[in-house]
Order: structure tokens, then C-alpha cells, then sequence
């Protein structure tokens, strides 16, 4: 994958389940099972959305309620139906997100040595 492509960002909050499972590690399985480039989570310390609620990590809040970015890059065409999917999930979990797709250009993509924590030093 090389060039035009696009960035689909999923907004949520880690204590978000489908079932017992985090939602974000559901929509990273699925990507993955759908053949998708790559996606990357990240946690953030600070948020508000919809609700204008504030979430925070500092210790008098004591909260699970902790934003959560999933980034996922892939051509657009796959990027627009895997969308699709994730509005599913996230209509299945009963839980608010922002859903943001965006065009980016990949300047590299390839493989690196595939991680092992089993081996040696």
C-alpha cells in the first residue's frame, strides 16, 4: 500500500464492551479478519465529546472512562465498508463515538521482524 489511502478514527471510551470484550479490541479483531492494513490504539489522558462530560485520568477521578482512539489506514474503498461495520458495533454496544474518515498518503508500509516475546536475548 503506497499513496492515496485513507485514515478511518474511531472516538470512544475504553470501559465501552460489546459482551464482556472492549469495544476496541473488537473493532481492531475485526479489522484484522477483514484484511485491513493496520490499526493502532490509542489512550488518551483528557476528553470531552457529545456529552460534554469531562474524562480524565488524574487520580481524584476515579474513572474507566478514558478516551480511546482507534486508527485504522487502508485504501478508501475498503476504509468506507469497514465503516460500515463499525457503526454496527458501535450500535451494538449502546454506547456514543465519533466516527471520522479522512484522506491520507502512505509514504511506507511494509513489514517489520514480527514481534516474539518468547525470544531469546
Amino acid at each position: 500500500m503506497k499513496g492515496k489511502a485513507s485514515l478511518l478514527k474511531v472516538y470512544i471510551s475504553e470501559s465501552d464492551k460489546i459482551g464482556a470484550s472492549p469495544m476496541y479490541e473488537e473493532i481492531v479483531a475485526e479489522a484484522r479478519n477483514q484484511g485491513l492494513g493496520g490499526a493502532t490504539v490509542l489512550r488518551g489522558i483528557l476528553s470531552f465529546g457529545a456529552s460534554h462530560s469531562i474524562h480524565t485520568m488524574k487520580i481524584f477521578a476515579l474513572s474507566s472512562h478514558l478516551p480511546v482512539v482507534i486508527e485504522i489506514v487502508d485504501t478508501e474503498p475498503k476504509i468506507k465498508k469497514f465503516a460500515v461495520r463499525v457503526s454496527e458495533l458501535i450500535d451494538q454496544s449502546k454506547k456514543g463515538a465519533l466516527v471520522t474518515i479522512q484522506p491520507v498518503e502512505v509514504m511506507e508500509y511494509k513489514p517489520g521482524d514480527k514481534y516474539n516475546p518468547f525470544k531469546s536475548f
